[in-house]
């Protein structure tokens, strides 16, 4: 599969986010001494996934140059918002992205197809500041100079988002991220798989992934062979949806996970549900 999934990288110490790309122009995480940069967009994929059906993902976007090449994911909320993950959305000075440095595409599952959806321009980008100023709360809300005619997403309240996402629960993430544990080169075809929540002590196990319960959550894939499913470079900021009994609600962003996608380590969401205040309020929503 493929979900323009977290930037996996291995980060000993503090984070670093004022290293860049500089050929896409974003600013993303790479790792401090003895680690390695996510590849080419700083993002990740699905593995072990399928072709998504575009009727179960009317909400995903996917974050491009304004040359047309993907390298991260969103969710439309709002006819004129969308969120997405916060290593996304900073430049090479570890500062916002200027609004005209990327587009965002909605409608349009299979990228190749030029004349499906829309290609949009940002108005104003929002990164949370403690992302900024110490690499924590992974999210940020980008607000559209023109409406998209998408289907926003559907944003829990706090108790729905908690409690649709114990441990043992089955989520949905979808993107255009790499389809190899390695990386490699990401799908032009929106894809999506399952991926199950876990206990918070699976993500605290692994110092380098510094996952922090009251923002975070965290999740394991489902076992397929000798690897598991998960997102994967170019998923960063992609979509993590939990199907509750009122409906399906976005309950993440794709934020982080190890070296390798699909291996026996977890992977790590930003929280919509702790960061609610957040979204809502830069997204203008009530």
């Amino acid at each position: 599969m493929s979900v323009c999934h977290h930037v996996r990288l291995v980060v000993k110490g503090k984070l670093n986010i004022r290293a860049s790309l500089a050929a896409v122009g974003i600013g993303f995480w790479l790792t401090m001494a003895g680690g390695v940069s996510a590849g080419p967009g700083g993002e990740e994929r699905i593995v072990g996934g399928n072709v998504a059906d575009p009727a179960d993902w009317p909400f995903a976007a996917a974050i491009t140059t304004p040359g047309g090449t993907q390298f991260c994911g969103g969710t439309v909320i709002s006819a004129d918002a969308v969120l997405t993950a916060g290593h996304c959305m900073v430049d090479e000075f570890g500062d916002p992205s200027k609004p005209n440095s990327f587009r965002v595409v909605t409608g349009r599952p299979d990228l190749a197809d030029d004349g499906a959806g829309q290609e949009l321009e940002a108005d104003d980008v929002f990164v949370h500041r403690r992302f900024i100023r110490r690499g924590h709360r992974d999210i940020a809300v980008i607000r559209l100079d023109d409406p998209t005619t998408a289907t926003p997403a559907v944003l829990p309240t706090r108790m729905e988002a908690r409690q649709a996402t114990q441990p043992g629960d089955e989520l949905r993430v979808a993107g255009w991220g790499s389809t190899k544990r390695a990386g490699g080169a990401a799908s032009d075809v929106l894809r999506d798989v399952p991926t199950f929540a876990v206990k918070d002590k699976k993500c605290e196990k692994w110092p380098f992934l510094h996952f922090k319960s009251d923002e975070d959550l965290c999740t394991m894939g489902a076992r397929m062979g000798d690897h598991r499913t998960s997102s994967c470079y170019g998923d960063s900021g992609g979509p993590l949806v939990a199907d509750t009994v009122g409906g399906a609600r976005l309950v993440g962003a794709v934020s982080r996970g190890g070296l390798r996608c699909g291996v026996e380590q977890p992977t790590i969401y930003a929280s919509v549900g702790d960061n609610l205040d957040f979204i809502t309020n830069k997204a203008g929503l009530p």
